[in-house]
């Protein structure tokens, strides 16, 4: 996807500035398929904010990601799995990390953003290896629940579909670290994946793909065989393929026609885009350190619950706690945190107060 991302931001780099952003994150399910071999029953889940993207992940689970839009030029997406007792959660790319830029006279030095409204939102820096920046990824990802971070011999590196190959790429490197994680339930397994490309015509690099998870160790091949199972059921809808090329044409068509009148309205509207944007990304950490100061115990602290009654039984449980207003069941163990119903066959639950 960011193949993508980087074909686009040279097009839109060789043209100029222009305005805005947003994000969007929302998605569906089709039909479950059968029970494979490690046992888990399997659905596939579709991006529905553009229908950009579909893949497959274990009926029951948590399941949290979709289509993240900064820009014209700059999307990204990732995708939150985790079991509900906690011990397995695994993440596939991540809307935080930006697109980067080199240090130069017209993107500035390195730490500094590189932010075109409408268009994109880069981070200047120089190049960096994949193995310096997955120990600072993996420390920043589970400082907040690892009290000791222990390097261990890597054994597990996953398989690239033929989709995420990159092509052009100066220079490339990925690397696998894995850690012994101290948690106050027990011992856990972390494991973080980076390919670093560099593509030195344009001036850009890109971490993607950028592979997360944490188990415990009895559960650790169990999240290893998941995350290659969702890597290799991923697919790109060649619809939103061509819609993209329509909103490139659109920002470089804005870029050329240099409105500026209508680049000082935009600001405002960028700038509140750009704040709920950034939020929305951040829910889920910032939920977790909430939750942390008003219950105690492994589950709670990293993930956060609500507490909800099934109206159709009176049937009182907990499901993970999620951005948007309501929570809805399907009654067959399928339960969707959404502001609005996501169709028939679901109902909508009610919340417990605390």
């Amino acid at each position: 996807m960011k193949t993508t991302l980087r074909t686009i931001l040279c097009a839109a780099l060789g043209l100029g500035a222009a305005t805005g952003s947003a994000a969007i994150q929302s998605y569906r399910f089709s039909n479950g398929l059968p029970a494979s071999a490690d046992g888990l029953n399997w659905v596939r889940y579709t991006d529905s904010a553009e229908s950009a993207f579909s893949i497959e992940v274990p009926l029951g689970w948590q399941v949290v990601g979709g289509m993240y839009r900064f820009g014209y030029f700059d999307v990204r997406w990732m995708m939150d799995i985790r079991s509900l007792d906690g011990k397995v959660i695994l993440r596939i790319d991540d809307p935080n990390v930006p697109p980067y830029a080199l240090p130069g006279p017209h993107t500035g030095p390195a730490g500094s953003p590189n932010i075109k409204p409408q268009q994109y939102q880069m981070m200047v820096d120089n190049y960096r290896e994949a193995q310096g920046y997955a120990e600072g990824y993996a420390k920043h990802r589970f400082s907040s629940v690892c009290t000791a971070l222990t390097p261990r011999p890597a054994d597990w590196s996953p398989r690239m579909p033929a989709a995420w190959r990159v092509d052009g790429a100066t220079r490339m490197t990925q690397a696998t670290l894995t850690y012994d994680c101290a948690t106050a339930d027990g011992p856990r397994v972390v494991t973080v994946f980076a390919r670093n490309s560099l593509f030195a015509g344009t001036g850009l690099w890109q971490v993607d793909p950028i592979l997360s998870m944490i188990a415990t160790p009895a559960a650790t091949p169990l999240a290893r065989s998941m995350m290659q199972h969702m890597i290799d059921s991923w697919q790109v809808n060649p619809d939103w393929e061509t819609y993209q090329k329509k909103m490139t044409k659109m920002g470089e068509d804005q870029i050329r026609a240099g409105f500026q009148q209508f680049l000082q309205q935009m600001q405002a509207y960028h700038q509140q885009r750009a704040s709920g944007m950034n939020q929305q990304v951040a829910h889920f950490e910032a939920q977790q350190h909430g939750q942390a100061q008003q219950v105690s115990g492994w589950g709670q602290t990293l993930t956060g619950l609500t507490t909800v009654v099934d109206g159709n039984t009176g049937t009182p449980f907990q499901v993970f706690s999620g951005p948007k207003a309501n929570y809805y069941s399907n009654g067959k163990g399928v339960t969707i945190n959404s502001n609005l119903s996501p169709g028939a066959g679901f109902h909508q639950l009610n919340e417990v107060g605390p």
